[in-house]
């Protein structure tokens, strides 16, 4: 059985697991709208760079009117979504593909 300060922590700590998962913990300076200069800044790319992407559906933008916005932590999960996968890391996949598909065990 908890005792009564056990009950308290482990209130706090599910409390804190939740308030992460909502992402309530601390607002931050990614959860703000850019406009279109402060994004073209943010990710080095000019003006007109950005519109093409926004007008080819391949950057996340809001639009209210005639104006464009850019969530900053939407911005920098596109960022990441384009890594590419370096030689080692493909010749890695391969190499556990063919160990899981049992290829060399013939």
């Amino acid at each position: 059985m908890l005792s009564e300060e056990g009950i308290k922590v482990l209130v706090e700590q599910i409390t804190e697991n939740i308030k992460k998962a909502l992402n309530l913990t601390n607002p931050t300076v990614e959860d703000s709208f850019l406009n279109i200069d402060e994004t073209a800044k943010l990710i080095n790319l000019a003006k007109p760079s950005i519109y093409g992407l926004v007008h080819q559906n391949r950057i996340p933008y809001h639009k209210k009117g005639k104006r464009l916005y850019f969530l900053k932590s939407q911005i920098i999960d596109w960022l990441k979504s384009g890594k590419k996968e370096s030689k080692d890391d493909a010749e890695a996949k391969a190499n556990d593909y063919l160990m899981k598909n049992q290829l060399f065990n013939r």
